[in-house]
Formats: C-alpha cells, structure tokens, sequence
C-alpha cells in the first residue's frame, strides 16, 4: 500500500479524492501509523490515535463539477467536519468533535491535535501545485546542482491530482528514451524549494535529465506531450512556465 510521505498520520493514496478536494466523509478511518494496515494483532500495539470522520455524507457533499482544483480545495478547507478521535482504541472525547476540514488537513499533515480546536488560529492551506510550477525557477540550485546532468527538464507532481498524475505519465513516455538517467523525484526539501514547509504534502519535484540534446529540442519534445492546441486555434498559447523550466 502507498502513502503519502508529507503526512505525519498514514493517508494512504486510496485518499487522494478526499485529499485532493480536501474533503473527508463519514466513514473515513485515518491512522497515525502505517503500521494500521499490516497485521492487527501486531499493529493494534503500534498505533497511538486514530479517528472516524462522522459528518459530512457524500450526499450532503455532493458534485465539485466543473470547479478548478484549488478553489475546490479551499471550499473544502473552509467547511465543516466532524470526527471521532481515539487514543490506544479508546475515545478521547464523549462529544464528537466539530472542526473544519481544513483543520483536519492540518492535524494529519502536522500531527498537532491542537488545530483542530475552533479557538485557535486558523491554519494556513498549503502552497498548490500552479503555485509551486510558477517558482520552480526560484529553486536552491546548488542542493541539486551535483546529482542531475544537464539538460534537465524539471516539474512539480501532485500525487493526489488525477489530471497532474496524468501529465507526469505524458512526459515520461515521451522523454523516456532520450533520458540520461533514472528520473529523479525529490521531496520540496531537497529540491531546494523556497518556502518548502507550506508546499503541500502530496506535492513532489520529478526531474527529467536527458543526453546529446539541446534546450530548443527538450523545449519542443514537452511540449508535445503536455499542450493540445484548441482547434481552430490561431495562436499558439503555449508557455512552459505553466508546466515546468528547462535548465541546461
């Protein structure tokens, strides 16, 4: 089973819908051990808290649509949940707890149960994906400046977005056989990222290095495997800021 590393608690990918919207409904059961979904008669001994989602249904909340991912995201960080939470199997309160979704976001990514309180501070959401894209440029060059060859074709994946999962795929297959190298896939730390604390905890920095090939040439390769043109379009609108940079 996978996990998402950037989570203190276990969120295993079968979450990424919930994660990806920031919507967790009746039902959903989280550990803060990976160790839950081994053997219970050895975990049992491991896991420390867990927690029920209790409220919402899925019926209460209902379709996304046509909404873009991030403002689905912060609809869902600002609406309301309410959970069961358990240490060593036992309840910790009599009450169900009511907090926001976004504060549940924050206890799984951070561990602090403190969030969940009303009364504290609200948390800041995480840096998104378009955002991380936009600074890729901004990125601490020397943290990887030794160990990726040149030229390199760099992004930024969100392992619980469908559509950027989608667009990993693409590039992969289209840059696979130029490649130098294995491809690489750092954490926002150690891809030198600024402000890498608030990066989202499903988000990653896959680098592409390719050999005897020049930057014009990368250039052309992704954007063949990331931009379809409208049709009838009389413009070409492609930007690769939208999808990555090139170092070379």
């Amino acid at each position: 089973m996978q996990f998402f590393p950037g989570f203190l608690w276990a969120v295993p990918h079968a979450f990424s819908e919930a994660v990806s919207v920031c919507q967790f409904i009746e039902g959903d059961i989280l550990y803060d051990s990976k160790l839950a979904y081994n053997d219970w008669s050895i975990a049992n001994t491991h896991i420390q808290y867990s927690l029920q989602v209790r409220y919402p249904t899925r019926a209460y909340v209902g379709s996304f649509g046509s909404e873009d991912v991030q403002g689905a995201f912060q609809r869902g960080w600002n609406s309301k949940v309410r959970i069961d939470l358990y240490k060593n199997q036992e309840k910790v309160n009599t009450e169900q707890i009511e907090t926001t979704q976004g504060r549940l976001f924050t206890l799984l990514w951070r561990g602090d149960q403190n969030i969940l309180n009303l009364e504290t501070d609200d948390p800041h959401p995480p840096v998104m994906i378009s955002a991380v894209t936009k600074h890729l440029n901004q990125m601490q060059l020397n943290v990887i400046r030794n160990i990726i060859s040149r030229p390199v074709f760099i992004m930024a994946r969100d392992m619980s977005n469908s559509a950027s999962m989608e667009k990993y795929l693409k590039v992969v297959t289209y840059l696979k056989k130029y490649l130098s190298g294995d491809i690489k896939i750092l954490n926002p730390q150690e891809a030198g990222l600024n402000n890498w604390k608030m990066v989202s905890p499903t988000i990653d920095v896959v680098f592409y290095p390719v050999c005897d090939m020049s930057k014009d040439t990368l250039f052309e390769l992704v954007k063949k495997a990331v931009y379809t043109p409208a049709k009838n379009a009389k413009k070409d609108k492609f930007r690769l800021s939208a999808h990555g940079v090139i170092l070379d």
